[in-house]
Formats: C-alpha cells, sequence, structure tokens
C-alpha cells in the first residue's frame, strides 16, 4: 500500500500534474505528498487540486514548494 510519495526535483511539469492528478482520484491510502522542484504552474496546480478535492483521503502533508 502506498502511503507516501516523494518526487521532489524530477520536473514533471503540468502534463505530468495532469497524469498524476488521474492516479490521485482513485487513490485511497496516501497521506504524503511531496511534488517540490516539479516546474509545476498553475494549470499543474488546478489539475492537482481538482484531483485532491474529489478524493475521500486526508493528506496529511502536502509540500508542493511551487
Amino acid at each position: 500500500t502506498l502511503t507516501t510519495l516523494d518526487m521532489t526535483s524530477n520536473t514533471i511539469g503540468d502534463l505530468g500534474a495532469q497524469h498524476l492528478s488521474g492516479a490521485l482520484k482513485n487513490n485511497t491510502t496516501l497521506t504524503k505528498l511531496n511534488l517540490r522542484l516539479n516546474n509545476i504552474e498553475h494549470l499543474g496546480a488546478q489539475y492537482l487540486s481538482d484531483a485532491l478535492r474529489n478524493n475521500n483521503v486526508r493528506l496529511i502533508l502536502l509540500n508542493c514548494f511551487i
């Protein structure tokens, strides 16, 4: 079971954030997500926000440092 995902410095950008948001919509176990230094801008942040808003799991730590 995945509870922690650290994707620091992977430069996923907005497109990667869009793909990640698709996975986050169906995730029920993740409690810590680190996306620092990934070149995620407004559009990517919106994708992630929408996915997490519609997700039933509660993230304890979300580190975006956007």
